[in-house]
């Protein structure tokens, strides 16, 4: 049996709770691997009911757990959290978590103007449409599909540039601070065809779709992008 040091000034659940996620952070227990039960917790630590299920609550809410109803608990990745009005990037967020961030450019291409483009950016008539989709990883899984639309007059750059890392730390480097959410709609949907093989998840897996316009220090537009997020991974906070 192991002990909980019962005079230590910090909570008993919070021991309990800091030693599973050391456990979890280390990989002796394994992603996707089940822990062990309520009472089994009990009896190993010798501390009560209550102490285990606050623990396990705080797990679960910071992402190292996952309820499945009638089996248990299993180990998890911490989730991504990221502030509800988003005024930072995926690559922040997820050095915040500690988490290597990569992108894969799937699709560069130059599209004709079109309405919603034309006034959600605020572009000429003559202008044209950058549309860049890339697959974001966050500790070596897949975690979002991007679809970022730009300015053709304004960011022709980026279909030169290699995009493996953070677009708006590239467009800092040109003089662009990208850092005021314009708009930002949040809905939910559910993964279907090229969607669910792209983001590995199953069929019918919950993602978040972020919607919206991010814009400048001086409240310009700069890009229109729609996000498909993997919901279990992550997390938004106001």
């Amino acid at each position: 049996m192991m002990k909980l040091n019962n005079n230590d000034a910090q909570p008993l659940y919070l021991q309990l709770k800091n030693t599973i996620k050391e456990l979890i952070d280390s990989g002796e227990i394994a992603r996707g691997e089940k822990i062990l039960s309520e009472k089994e917790l009990c009896e190993k630590y010798q501390v009560s009911r209550i102490t285990v299920r606050n623990a396990l609550s705080e797990l679960e809410n910071e992402g190292y757990l996952i309820k499945k109803q009638g089996k248990g608990s299993y180990a998890t990745k911490p989730k991504i959290f990221r502030p509800l009005v988003d005024s930072i990037g995926f690559t922040e967020s997820c050095k915040n978590a500690g988490l290597e961030s990569v992108s894969v450019v799937l699709k560069r291409e130059i599209l004709p103007m079109n309405d919603l483009m034309q006034q959600s950016l605020l572009l000429d008539n003559n202008d044209k449409i950058i549309y860049i989709q890339r697959l974001r990883y966050a500790g070596g899984e897949p975690l979002m599909l991007e679809n970022n639309y730009y300015s053709y007059n304004k960011y022709e750059f980026l279909m030169h540039e290699a995009l493996t890392g953070s677009l708006y730390e590239l467009l800092e480097s040109k003089g662009i601070v990208c850092n005021q959410s314009l708009k930002t709609i949040i809905t939910v949907t559910t993964a279907k065809g090229e969607l669910a093989q792209l983001l590995q998840v199953s069929l019918g897996a919950p993602l978040f779709v972020m919607d919206g316009v991010m814009g400048d220090s001086r409240g310009n537009p700069v890009h229109y992008s729609v996000q498909y997020v993997v919901g279990e991974k992550y997390s938004f906070v106001r």
